[in-house]
């Protein structure tokens, strides 16, 4: 158990929990302005670019596959200049993969614990983190255990679900609802947030933004396509 522990500390390895640098405003590169989330999965934070968060993997132990681990897809600009020719012509044009930025780039690290880090195109030009998942097998490590190493890093949980099996943190605006399900209010998963788990048969992490993180770059893309494709506003009859 302590040599599958201290594997396991490589994996959780981590970041200071107040950053400084690019990660220190992680939203700021997607035109998102709020307070960086402070917590990391194997040093990766939101808001890294796919360099800092490919750095991040490999100090904490992680080997990248050469090319199926990476996954690429059109930059912000490129995405704009289609779906403003589509608005101008009314035909479907795809973007121009010649422009791509990475979205996905995936690790292996010790005792079988793999991660998946999501990433999504910026108005700066390439990518950051907008998500971090991990899993490790359960027949390598007990969930008990698990969870204990997880609370050591992240200090108290914000609130849990699933009998404790699920524990929480959340941005400070929603701490307090933390965990719990909330139809008629501001969601815990509305800001950036993190969970562990081990309810089914692997040890996960997930840390991800937050929902009105995604509605503010759906705003952010929506009024850059407007900017060059203007809607009109006469019509011909």
């Amino acid at each position: 158990m302590k040599k599958t522990l201290a594997a396991a500390a490589i994996v959780l390895t981590a970041a200071p929990m107040s950053g400084s640098g690019a990660a220190a405003t992680p939203q700021a590169a997607s035109g998102v302005e709020m307070a960086a989330f402070p917590l990391d999965v194997a040093g990766v934070r939101l808001g890294m670019s796919a360099s800092e968060a490919r750095a991040a993997l490999v100090k904490a132990g992680y080997a990248m596959p050469a090319t199926n681990g990476v996954s690429y897809g059109p930059s912000l600009a490129a995405r704009v200049r289609a779906e403003a020719a589509r608005r101008r012509t009314g035909s479907a044009t795809s973007p121009a993969m010649s422009d791509r930025v990475m979205t996905q780039l995936q690790g292996v690290g010790p005792n079988r614990a793999s991660i998946t880090v999501g990433l999504t195109a910026t108005p700066a030009g390439g990518s950051t983190v907008t998500s971090v998942f991990l899993t490790m097998p359960q027949e390598v490590m007990k969930g008990d255990a698990f969870l204990r190493q997880v609370v050591a890093k992240y200090g108290k949980p914000d609130g849990s679900r699933d009998q404790g099996m699920t524990p929480a943190w959340c941005s400070a605006p929603l701490k307090s609802v933390c965990g719990t399900s909330t139809p008629f209010q501001r969601r815990p998963e509305a800001l950036p947030n993190l969970k562990a788990s081990v309810v089914y048969n692997d040890n996960t992490i997930r840390l991800q933004d937050g929902a009105e993180q995604d509605r503010e770059r759906e705003r952010t893309f929506a009024a850059t396509v407007d900017g060059a494709a203007p809607k009109t506003d006469r019509a011909a009859f």
